[in-house]
């Protein structure tokens, strides 16, 4: 009775009938059906079957027929869809055959083809997917990260073959004994094979030299995996313990001893013979003896693993993702524009310069040019994109880039305050960066949003001044300086917040924008990433709790005084009432809007008494207009 389907992904360095005989005598091992699945380049995205219970259809292409021309010579094999599949007044193929079918995978690009390839997986139920190879290094970054993300996400076991001959037949299995799920999946394969091809299996395990009792330590652990991955009575299983430090010499040496043709092991010893096996692997002579084929099994993915496949997949339908050239083009870019050299120095003192005399003269111009000035936002993008691809050296110079401009920002803005004659006090412009609220953390992630995704697209390049306006890093670095020469701690401690709210919120959104167009690290993340990524978490969400829950959240030219409506109150009596007080400010400064109802309009001695006791609660000049509103039903005179 078949249990099921499996799937065989055709390449292009092997002929077919090759892969289709490895695949064959894994189905038949397993007692599995055939699913093979042939890549076409397309423009448009699909998955068609091909008939191959019609050997006599015009039309078919080169692939099909040689499908067929293999299905009829290989006995016990058939065309047509699986047992379960067929109607029931069909003829049905017998049970203990392969039974094969042919499917076209439309696509015009590798990540379109992994997607293809995984949806059909759990569309159809597969329990393994297999590909064999002459070799299976390559030197094709983006076939290596598809071929890594469909091992992460598939749902079934993957098997990987290299160095496939023409003609290959199973001789001697040898399996590398070891821990984990991807372990146990290689012995489960090779044990099926070795049954199939009724031959012995030959079990093999590295031990660290741990004394005179390494080896028995090492055959005991042998039978620990035997017993709970096929059971205590699998027969004609050879063990051997290799003592050796190191794990990849060590399966040399078993290898090179015992002659065996074919070498199974988990996905976690991927590359562990090193080099890469020359084409005509047969014919290739590896320390005095042929090649092995080599057989890498992946376990199916972990459910979280799934879910996060399936969470990329819709992003990548509905963002469109980056390509090559412009991910080489955007690293290049990043990485040479966050080193900190000369140029990098002189744009943070000028930009500096240009904000320190901009919030001096209350100038919102002169503070938006030192914003388009400042370098500052490339070295955030850097560290972004450090995390998403798990680059040490690039995290590096951008954090040296940051801390090094802060450094002289602070100083050249201590500088700029202490040599401007007349300069005594904080500025409308410098009070209203003293006070960091919730909304500036909205404001620098959706910035960083912005500047990751259109540094990704060369197209939307020419907003990147308008992301850096609304970033602004550089201002509240300036006033921190000009607070400090005021010494103006309180205002200065505020400003230096609103900077690193700015820089978490902008390196945390530009990993996000990052992750969404496709710049994604495929191997396993490191722990310094995880790490990093874990501060700046805690960081945001951290800053965001204290920025929503601190009370003092408004600079202090924007508060109103708690004494002043209560003596706003006292003043109008019993004939007028308080209705509102509310500051606003323009280029002129700060304005008090005082708003009071009567039944009829102030007299003038009154308003003038009201402005007079407004001003009196401030430290600075403030403008006061004040608006009465008549009760309805009473004309003012």
């Amino acid at each position: 009775m078949v249990a099921g389907c499996m799937g065989l992904v055709l390449g292009s360095d092997l002929d077919v009938e090759t892969q289709l005989r490895w695949a064959v005598a894994i189905a038949e091992a397993r007692s599995l059906d055939l699913l093979v699945f042939r890549p076409v380049d397309s423009s448009a995205a699909a998955t068609v079957e091909e008939p191959l219970d019609d050997p006599e259809r015009t039309g078919q292409s080169a692939v099909t027929r040689q499908v067929l021309r293999f299905i009829a010579d290989e006995p016990g094999v058939h065309a047509g869809p699986r047992s379960g599949e067929r109607e029931p007044e069909e003829d049905r193929p017998p049970e203990s055959g392969v039974a094969v079918r042919l499917k076209e995978i439309r696509c015009d690009s590798l990540g379109t083809l992994r997607q293809e390839l995984l949806a059909e997986v759990r569309k159809n139920k597969l329990v393994l997917v297999t590909m064999a190879h002459d070799e299976l290094n390559t030197n094709d970054p983006d076939l290596l990260r598809e071929r890594r993300l469909f091992l992460r996400y598939a749902p079934c076991e993957v098997v990987l073959c290299y160095g496939l001959v023409k003609d290959f037949e199973i001789s001697r299995v040898m399996v590398a004994s070891g821990g984990g799920a991807h372990a146990a999946a290689a012995l489960r394969l090779g044990s099926d094979l070795a049954l199939a091809a009724d031959r012995d299996l030959h079990v093999v395990r590295v031990n660290p030299d741990i004394g005179p009792d390494a080896e028995r330590v090492g055959l005991r652990r042998i039978e620990g995996q035997l017993v709970k991955v096929l059971g205590s009575g699998r027969g004609g299983v050879q063990r051997q313990v290799v003592v050796d430090d190191e794990i990849a010499r060590g399966l040399k040496r078993a290898w090179e001893e015992g002659e065996h043709d074919l070498m199974v092991l988990g996905a976690s010893r991927h590359g562990i013979l090193g080099g890469r096996p020359a084409r005509g692997a047969a014919g290739k002579v590896y320390k005095g003896k042929a090649r092995p084929v080599v057989v890498i099994v992946r376990a199916e993915a972990p459910l979280r693993s799934r879910f996060v496949s399936i969470a990329e997949g819709a992003v990548e339908r509905l963002v469109p993702q980056i390509d090559r050239d412009n991910r080489i083009s955007l690293v290049d870019r990043v990485q040479s524009s966050s080193n900190w050299d000369f140029d990098f120095f002189a744009l943070m003192l000028l930009s500096t310069v240009i904000a320190g005399i901009g919030l001096i003269q209350n100038s919102a111009a002169v503070v938006i040019g030192a914003m388009l000035v400042a370098p500052l936002m490339t070295p955030l993008l850097g560290m972004g994109l450090a995390l998403v691809q798990g680059n040490p050296v690039l995290a590096k110079i951008s954090l040296r880039a940051v801390l090094l401009g802060l450094a002289v920002s602070l100083l050249v803005g201590v500088l700029t305050g202490v040599l401007t004659p007349g300069f005594d006090e904080p500025t409308r412009e410098m009070l209203g960066r003293g006070g960091p609220g919730i909304l500036d953390l909205v404001v620098a992630f959706a910035s960083g949003l912005a500047a990751a995704y259109a540094s990704s697209r060369p197209g939307l390049l020419a907003a990147l001044p308008g992301v850096a306006i609304a970033a602004a890093l550089v201002p509240p670095i300036a006033t921190a300086g000009l607070a400090l020469s005021l010494g103006e701690l309180n205002l200065a401690v505020g400003a230096l917040v609103l900077f690193m709210v700015n820089m978490v919120a902008i390196v945390l959104a530009t990993v996000v924008a990052f992750w969404v167009v496709g710049l994604r690290r495929v191997g396993t993340t490191s722990r310094w990433v995880q790490s990093t990524l874990g501060v700046v978490l805690l960081l945001v969400l951290a800053l965001g709790i204290y920025l929503s829950l601190r009370p003092d959240n408004v600079p202090r030219e924007q508060r109103i005084p708690a004494t002043l409506r209560l003596a706003m109150q006292e003043r109008l009596g019993s004939d007028y009432r308080l209705s509102g007080i509310a500051v606003a400010y323009d280029e002129l400064g700060a304005q008090l809007y005082i708003r009071i109802v009567g039944d009829e309009l102030a007299p003038e001695d009154l308003a003038n008494d009201i402005r007079r006791l407004a001003r009196n609660h401030y430290d600075t000049p403030v403008r006061v207009r004040l608006v009465t509103e008549v009760r309805a039903g009473v004309d003012p005179p």
